[in-house]
């Protein structure tokens, strides 16, 4: 408990700040039901039929009955890789890990569902900042605008028309600009 001074109690409840890293790794943590099928891969070992000794699986890797990926491995006896056991179980798993990367591969397959809150959360908080970030954008001059100014630049003389007809060709020319160069050519009343 804090203390306002010696041994007397704080009025105020303080809460410990949450770091936003753990906070989303606390997110995405948690138990996976993934279910993974390893079978003999006839299909290529027909391709390859011609290598003696070669080994191929096939690794089907599912959640919830709905296929994530499918890995392939294969290894090749012969007389530098005479071990069978080995072998066979380095193909195996070569398949496995293939599935595995191949399922990470696929956006948010093996994330854990966010909550309904989380998401409009931050769906709204990319509303906001994208509403600020186009608001502090200068909009560019309205028609009504150029026709406006080209009128009074019509009316300045030869030596002033040539910098305002480049400022008027711009085609980001904006409304604060506009604006200024149409107070700056106003006949004063």
């Amino acid at each position: 408990m804090n203390t306002y001074k010696n041994n007397i109690p704080s009025p105020y409840k303080t809460r410990e700040r949450i770091d936003p890293i753990q906070e989303e790794i606390a997110k995405n943590a948690g138990s996976f039901n993934l279910t993974i099928v390893t079978e003999q891969d006839f299909e290529t070992m027909k391709l390859f039929k011609n290598i003696p000794g070669f080994v191929a699986f096939k690794t089907t890797l599912s959640k919830e009955n709905q296929l994530l990926s499918i890995g392939y491995g294969s290894a090749v006896l012969n007389r530098l890789n005479k071990f069978v056991e080995r072998t066979v179980l380095f193909a195996k798993n070569s398949s496995l890990i293939d599935a595995m990367v191949r399922s990470t591969k696929i956006l948010d397959a093996l994330s854990i569902m966010p909550n309904q809150k989380d998401t409009e959360d931050r769906d709204t908080e990319g509303r906001d900042f994208q509403a600020s970030y186009t608001e502090d954008l200068p909009q560019t001059a309205t028609e009504k605008q150029r026709n406006f100014l080209s009128k009074l630049v019509e009316k300045c003389d030869e030596e002033d028309k040539e910098e305002y007809l480049s400022a008027l060709a711009s085609p980001y020319l904006s409304k604060f600009d506009c604006s200024e160069l149409i107070k700056k050519l106003m006949p004063v009343k």
